[in-house]
């Protein structure tokens, strides 16, 4: 799958989440995800799923799976996120998101291989 046709899925996926949370009523709650370190088929290295949309208040517990023999970080900046987790190992981070916006996801030990967001709906 080609790079150009990847992001215009991950655009389409988030647009379609986007429009079913508006539907939905603003109330904070919890959401747990399982959050996998995994290689795509153009060797990168990428933390799956890349993005996260969620609603100011809620809180946010996140399982951090890495399959890899290295070691990988996940960080979101904005929320004090900065988790390494060891190779074949899992961490888990919970924080509560408390602003509005878009706030980037990265590896802060590779910044290239993983590239995601946390949308941060009011």
């Amino acid at each position: 799958m080609t790079r150009i046709r990847t992001r215009a899925i991950v655009a389409v996926v988030l647009a379609a989440a986007l429009v079913a949370s508006l539907a939905l009523p603003a109330q904070a709650g919890e959401i747990a995800l399982r959050i996998v370190n995994i290689v795509t088929p153009q060797d990168v290295k990428i933390w799956e799923p890349t993005s996260i949309v969620a609603k100011k208040g809620d809180t946010l517990t996140l399982t951090l799976v890495n399959r890899h023999a290295d070691e990988h970080g996940y960080e979101i900046a904005a929320f004090g996120v900065k988790e390494v987790v060891a190779g074949e190992k899992t961490n888990t981070v919970k924080f509560t998101v408390d602003k509005a916006g878009i706030y980037p996801i990265k590896c802060h030990l590779h910044p290239p291989h993983v590239t995601g967001q946390l949308i941060v709906l009011e």
